[in-house]
């Protein structure tokens, strides 16, 4: 008898173990068709709190991922939830790097017109890092605010529709002020400059397009700086081959960066620099802004040339 109970002590601490383990670090192995939204539904948990515990970055997940679920016991200093911002990726499907965080606009001055200050900003349906994403919003984009908050904004976007972005990466002030660079610089000559390319977002690409119905990436180039009194040569090369030549860490709004976008040893592609790591181009697909590090991540880059002195 006594030999019976020593056993079926046994036993039930046997069977224990694995829950006891399983509480210690519960991990969930991601299947085809997981989303985080359903991960959170099934366990309990929020979509944001998920995504603090595992350090992500994007709401993308891959078959055989594995998650941490416990939420409660975070270490000292974890951040606050990851900004609503995801990686987008490019035609052939390989990951872009999400953008980095810029600082948080003031909800309270958040009226009329805003502008994105994030790259692939989530729309979403309900005010929430749980809701449903239904759209991305570009860096540079422009957006109606319908109702500012302290962390959602409702906007009014594409036709009319409404929906909610993180009030962290709207902004009301243009491009200019919100722009960091070194040096005394024509604030007014900035915000002349932003003011030009501003109509020009969106237009698409057009090989050897010089004109608003489609530019090309020298075209792109060669018609801002034609706005602003600087008549530049027409190829990316040309252009490359004049101009004052400077380093990064001296770049201002205005310069003119260059890269191989063809892989042919040789300038291929042209944009111009807004400052804060921001440049903007026709990049193949329309003109629009894009950030430094992701172009330097893609194609060799060949230096910057200066044709116009904003300071």
């Amino acid at each position: 008898m006594k030999h019976t109970s020593r056993l079926i002590t046994f036993l039930a601490l046997f069977t224990l173990l694995p829950t006891a383990a399983h509480a210690a670090s519960p991990l969930y192995v991601v299947s085809a068709g997981d989303t985080l939204s359903k991960i959170a539904r099934e366990h309990q948990t929020t979509v944001s709190q998920l995504m603090q515990v595992n350090q992500l970055n994007t709401d993308r997940l891959a078959i055989g991922q594995q998650l941490l679920l416990a939420g409660d016991n975070l270490p000292d200093g974890s951040s606050s939830t990851p900004p609503d911002l995801v990686s987008s990726s490019d035609n052939s499907g390989k990951e872009q790097p999400a953008a980095s965080a810029p600082s948080e606009a003031k909800p309270d001055a958040l009226e009329g017109k805003a502008r994105v200050t994030g790259d692939n900003v989530n729309v979403r349906r309900e005010p929430s890092m749980d809701g449903r994403i239904i759209g991305k919003l570009r860096l540079g984009s422009t957006v109606e605010v319908v109702e500012p908050g302290s962390e959602w904004t409702r906007i009014e976007y594409e036709d009319r529709k409404e929906a909610y972005v993180s009030s962290k990466y709207l902004s009301t002030s243009a491009l200019a002020d919100d722009l960091e660079f070194t040096g005394e610089l024509d604030t007014a000559s900035v915000r002349r400059l932003d003011r030009i390319i501003e109509p020009l977002l969106n237009t698409p690409y057009v090989l050897g397009g010089t004109t608003t119905n489609g530019f090309d990436c020298s075209g792109f180039t060669s018609y801002v700086f034609d706005k602003l009194g600087v008549t530049l040569p027409r190829t990316s090369e040309e252009q490359f081959g004049s101009g004052k030549p400077i380093s990064m860490d001296q770049a201002q709004p205005g310069d003119l960066l260059f890269y191989d976008a063809l892989g042919k040893g040789r300038v291929s592609h042209v944009a111009i620099y807004m400052g804060n790591g921001v440049i903007v181009h026709a990049n193949g697909e329309d003109v629009r802004y894009s950030k430094v590090e992701y172009m330097d991540k893609l194609y060799p880059f060949y230096g910057a040339k200066r044709y116009i002195d904003f300071q």
